[in-house]
């Protein structure tokens, strides 16, 4: 095997160094690394075995080998050789240097595909995808769905003008929230986003193999030479230095990825017939959602999840979720809908409608006119109670007397609650009233006069009290 071409590590702008590399220095693969396939390549109508012998490293390179070795093809006529990381990422950069073959019918590919979840809830990534046949072109993808006859999939095929095979080149792909870019040699050629195309933040391992046969590629003819290699330099995996944080939150499992599903920190109520679950099929990102439908009671009927949430009276919140309906199993027309809400309790545990519930806030997550088969957002805000002790956040499917069906799938829930400094007499309310209440405070020297929260109370609070009553907290 020729030695390729050394390269450096490059500190790509914004991710930083490798967190994960690779450059195969060693003179065998690193098991501990990767899982070497031994079973059959059983989609795509593929033709190979794939076999550890099959592959090696020598001269800094990982090699994956195909041919017609009989002697461990168990059946099938060509064997072959396929690489999996055992560890897995969610968002960053993946990068190879890597060198495809020639020859009608292979189908060498680098892609990325979560361990836990089902194929294709999870989603698929292809970095690279060439067909032996056409030394000049590539291509990359995107696979999505909740379940097998619902996949989806977006992809662009790419040509600069270089042959492929020739030589080695540097495929990359970028993966953000919401966003996945694909590069070749430093060019962007093709960029997705949310929620045109669906993009799970599932956990995904890195996969390097080389296929025989199948769909994509067609098969070998008398043209193809037997043995063929892809060879690849190096794999490496960034995570951003500066990482967009998370938005503020104070729910637990947000996700409603508790492991075995018993949604441990989700109460639900209404749930007759199992019609308040986590979900395997649809999620946002992680590998769950919750999944609401009605009770089919033949009355209208309230069903879903709740979570408790210590609160102060005065202080300002933001609740949002994310939402979507699937078209094979509408709510169009059905009157049925799904709501998020946000109740307040003088007393912790209280019953809804009870005397220490103090009133609610609640937005549509979804309804008759929603659009299907996208997820879509919805947010409120506002301050707590002054006598508020406690917030309920529930998630609420109202299914009507019609008792037609559908469901809802909900995602990536937030709370959020900060003092609202502007509220200076502590009313629940940002008014003129609070500047009274603001001199008041100064005039006495009292904590509720520092607005800018330096410990002190001087004329310098009064220009934070503007700021923070104009902005409504």
């Amino acid at each position: 095997m020729a030695a390729p071409a050394a390269g450096q590590v490059r500190i790509v702008p914004g991710w930083g160094a490798p967190i994960f590399e690779d450059n195969f220095d060693g003179g065998s693969i690193d098991w501990g690394t990767w899982q070497v396939a031994d079973w059959p390549g059983n989609n795509n109508n593929e033709s190979q075995y794939y076999h550890p012998n099959q592959v090696s490293v020598s001269g800094g390179a990982l090699r994956l080998r195909a041919d017609r070795d009989p002697s461990w093809s168990f059946g099938r006529e060509y064997n072959s050789g396929l690489v999996r990381t055992w560890q897995e990422w969610s968002y960053g950069r993946v990068e190879v240097r890597a060198r495809v073959p020639w020859g009608q019918g292979f189908w060498p590919a680098i892609w990325l595909l979560p361990r836990s979840a089902p194929w294709p809830a999870g989603g698929e990534l292809d970095i690279m995808e060439a067909r032996g046949d056409l030394p000049w072109r590539i291509s990359s993808a995107v696979h999505w769905g909740w379940d097998v006859p619902n996949h989806q999939y977006v992809s662009q095929a790419y040509e600069s003008g270089a042959n492929f095979q020739a030589d080695y080149h540097v495929y990359a792909m970028e993966w953000d929230i919401g966003t996945v870019g694909f590069f070749v040699d430093g060019v962007e050629h093709f960029r997705v986003y949310e929620p045109a195309v669906g993009i799970p933040g599932t956990p995904k391992s890195i996969v390097l193999n080389l296929a025989v046969g199948g769909d994509y590629s067609g098969y070998p003819d008398w043209t193809t030479p037997f043995p063929s290699y892809f060879d690849v330099d190096y794999v490496r995996v960034w995570q951003r230095s500066d990482p967009t944080p998370p938005p503020t939150s104070l729910i637990r499992d947000p996700g409603f990825e508790d492991a075995d599903g018993a949604l441990a920190d989700w109460p639900r109520f209404g749930n007759l017939n199992d019609n308040v679950v986590s979900d395997w099929g649809t999620p946002l990102d992680g590998v769950r959602s919750l999944k609401m439908f009605g009770q089919f009671t033949g009355e209208e009927n309230y069903s879903g999840a709740l979570q408790n949430i210590p609160v102060s009276g005065g202080e300002r919140f933001t609740a949002g979720a994310h939402a979507l309906t699937r078209s094979e199993d509408s709510i169009a027309g059905t009157g049925n809908e799904a709501l998020l809400k946000v109740e307040f309790y003088s007393q912790a545990g209280a019953a809804y409608g009870s005397p220490d519930f103090l009133g609610e806030h609640e937005v549509t997550l979804a309804d008759s006119s929603s659009p299907e088969d996208a997820w879509s957002y919805a947010e409120l805000s506002g301050i707590a109670p002054i006598d508020a002790v406690e917030a309920r956040v529930t998630l609420l499917f109202r299914q009507t007397a019609f008792n037609l069906g559908g469901s809802v799938f909900v995602d990536s829930v937030t709370f959020d609650a900060t003092v609202c400094r502007a509220d200076t007499n502590g009313d629940g309310l940002v008014t003129p009233a609070d500047f009274n209440a603001w001199i008041l405070a100064y005039n006495a020297q009292s904590p509720a006069c520092d607005q800018n929260s330096d410990g002190l109370c001087t004329p310098a609070d009064l220009n934070a009290w503007v700021l923070n009553f104009n902005n409504g907290c």
